[in-house]
């Protein structure tokens, strides 16, 4: 059924498939990965496994090799991502042959694998053996402004700027009691792009900050730091500065999410249960960014309030 296609594993540095590989991306995702590739961020943990036909890319799957510590241990998993098919190609059991083959390289590799996939396709993944995870949220009160307004914005259309932060990423330990290691690729994947005035460094703390208004809420998508930093501490260092910047953000910013699972929100928190500044821990519900997991990690993840960092999803 597929003896003209052929799956090709490495498409990064071959110039006339990356540029079928973006421009199926861009058809579907409205992603293009080119400068993300010409950057230099397009690391070798970013596998994608395309389906090939005439020198066309009219399918995919990537691989991500993904290393995470859970309270200081080291779980190896593979996240899938960038799963599409060519519109003109659908209905053929081309995903299927791109899982299959995932699957028989890497299953043995990993502890799990998963993926996060939009309301189009909820149906689909439990197909393959997915089964959807409930993920938490961590919301806190913003405490009220330091005086403190030594945080410094530090924009990432500058190169220089942006090796700083890779430097940081490299050299930071884990963040929370569930957080990515490494992997500074994927994060200049969104700072390099998506949020270049979204990066923050306190040098009160060495820790460079990612955040983003949202509404109400201050969100810290994450810290970069050579010794463990509580997000609380961290927003409250950022606030001023953030709406000193933004300051149609000032005028709403009442509470703090973060963007990765904090530590203490499982209930160790040394914080008192009728401390106002205890983490509170909320079902994330949304279905345009679900997660799937096929693994023994589906039950203790969903036993367990935790999330995977939101700049982890590949």
């Amino acid at each position: 059924m597929h003896t003209d296609i052929t799956i090709v594993k490495n498409i990064r540095d071959d110039a006339a498939l990356r540029s079928s590989f973006n421009r199926l991306a861009e058809k579907t995702f409205d992603l293009n990965f080119e400068n993300w590739y010409q950057n230099g961020y397009w690391k070798e943990n970013y596998i994608p496994y395309a389906a090939v036909r005439e020198g066309q890319v009219i399918a995919n799957v990537s691989v991500n090799p993904m290393t995470f510590s859970e309270n200081g241990i080291l779980h190896h998993y593979i996240q899938l991502g960038t799963v599409m098919t060519d519109s003109a190609f659908r209905g053929q059991g081309l995903c299927r042959l791109l899982m299959e083959a995932v699957e028989k390289d890497w299953a043995d590799r990993a502890e799990a694998i998963y993926l996060f996939a939009n309301d189009t396709v909820l149906d689909f993944y439990p197909r393959f053996g997915f089964q959807r995870v409930q993920e938490s949220r961590f919301f806190a009160p913003l405490s009220a402004c330091t005086t403190d307004r030594s945080a410094v914005l530090v924009p990432m259309a500058d190169p220089e700027n942006r090796a700083a932060l890779e430097r940081a990423i490299l050299s930071g330990v884990p963040q929370g009691s569930f957080d990515m290691v490494g992997n500074p690729g994927l994060i200049l994947f969104y700072a390099s792009q998506f949020l270049t005035e979204n990066v923050w460094y306190l040098p009160a703390q060495n820790a460079w900050v990612i955040a983003e208004a949202e509404g109400d809420t201050l969100l810290l998508d994450a810290i970069f730091a050579p010794c463990p930093v509580d997000p609380r501490e961290a927003a409250a260092l950022l606030a001023g500065p953030f709406c000193e910047r933004f300051p149609q953000a000032a005028r709403s910013l009442s509470r703090l999410e973060c963007g990765f699972t904090p530590a203490g929100a499982d209930g160790a928190d040394a914080r008192s249960a009728e401390d106002s500044s205890a983490w509170k821990v909320l079902p994330l519900e949304n279905d345009d960014d679900a997660l799937f997991i096929k693994g023994k990690l589906a039950k203790t993840f969903a036993q367990e309030k935790r999330r995977f960092p939101i700049l982890s999803h590949a």
